[in-house]
């Protein structure tokens, strides 16, 4: 009788372990690649399209490093706000940007090129020519262009460009 209800005992233990897993700690994680900043590069084509680079950090600082066939060349920096700089990351968490590929092929090699980054605390993501990737890329790329060029004299030029 002893072992038959021990029997039965362990069976129930087994059964309400199985149905019922031991719940683990499951505190919410640091997102430890959280991101920092976010950008562009659009690049020279045949002929003079402007090759300029913008960055967007989590801050709310903007950079436009203005390389060349821009108005005017150099390094400019403008504070959009934290808001608007969130704005762009958050587009970059919705349409799950770090899952895209790293290169989409340019079929057109006398267009003008457009490279998307993500930098996050440890490392740093491009998509090379993402404005033939998905349609949302281009999306962000000209959100990107709203907030970061330079279009009036509100920047402040914080030096000039290192060309290769």
């Amino acid at each position: 009788m002893k072992k038959l209800t021990l029997v039965i005992l362990l069976f129930l233990v087994a059964a309400n372990a199985i149905a019922h897993p031991a719940k683990k700690n499951r505190k919410k994680q640091k997102v430890t690649n959280a991101i920092v900043s976010v950008g562009i590069h659009r690049t020279v084509c045949y002929g003079r399209c402007p090759d300029y680079v913008i960055d967007i950090n989590k801050d709310g600082t903007a950079t436009f490093t203005a390389n060349r066939f821009n108005e005017d060349t150099g390094i400019f920096k403008k504070n959009i706000t934290k808001a608007r700089a969130q704005e762009v990351i958050d587009m970059f968490v919705k349409y799950r940007v770090d899952t895209c590929r790293e290169m989409y092929e340019n079929r057109i090699p006398d267009l003008p090129g457009l490279n998307i980054f993500i930098t996050y605390k440890k490392t740093k993501k491009t998509i090379y020519s993402a404005a033939w990737g998905p349609e949302f890329l281009t999306e962000i790329a000209n959100k990107i262009d709203e907030l970061g060029k330079k279009t009036d004299n509100t920047w402040k030029k914080t030096g000039m460009p290192k060309l290769d």
